[in-house]
């Protein structure tokens, strides 16, 4: 992939952006999930009992969106939605055996993913990479 202006960082940050959503989405795709089932699941798996907007904060999307996502990864078996006693107006999510059982294989696309993004990268200017990347997320 190359960009019109050599010199544009954000052109490279979206290629790097999408030349890694291909990588996991080929991985996924054997799942039959897409990257942002993915992440749902994972992030239900790593905080059980959270409530909708998080998710949909996490995932950047909109309530309405994550509420579809919601119901067709429930309707598979993968998670739940239960109204806890104290707020009827909340459900909280938790994952499901068969959405645990997943939880392993998508960490081991993601971890493939940074296996291969280290390669590339050599280890004495990982820390330096990593530390501009903060410096762009936390400033935007």
């Amino acid at each position: 992939m190359e960009t019109n202006d050599p010199n544009n960082i954000s052109e490279y940050l979206h290629l790097a952006e999408v030349a890694q959503e291909k990588f996991v989405y080929a991985e996924l795709q054997k799942l039959g999930l897409n990257i942002q089932q993915a992440r749902l699941i994972k992030y239900i798996a790593y905080h059980p009992g959270t409530i909708q907007k998080d998710v949909a904060t996490y995932l950047n999307r909109q309530t309405a969106t994550m509420t579809n996502m919601l119901k067709g990864m429930e309707k598979k078996g993968y998670l739940s939605r239960k109204i806890p006693a104290d707020n009827e107006r909340q459900k909280q999510i938790f994952i499901e055996p068969k959405g645990e059982k997943l939880v392993e294989s998508i960490n081991e696309v993601f971890t493939s993913l940074e296996q291969e993004v280290k390669k590339l990268i050599p280890q004495a200017e990982q820390a330096d990479f990593i530390k501009n990347l903060h410096r762009i997320i936390d400033s935007l």
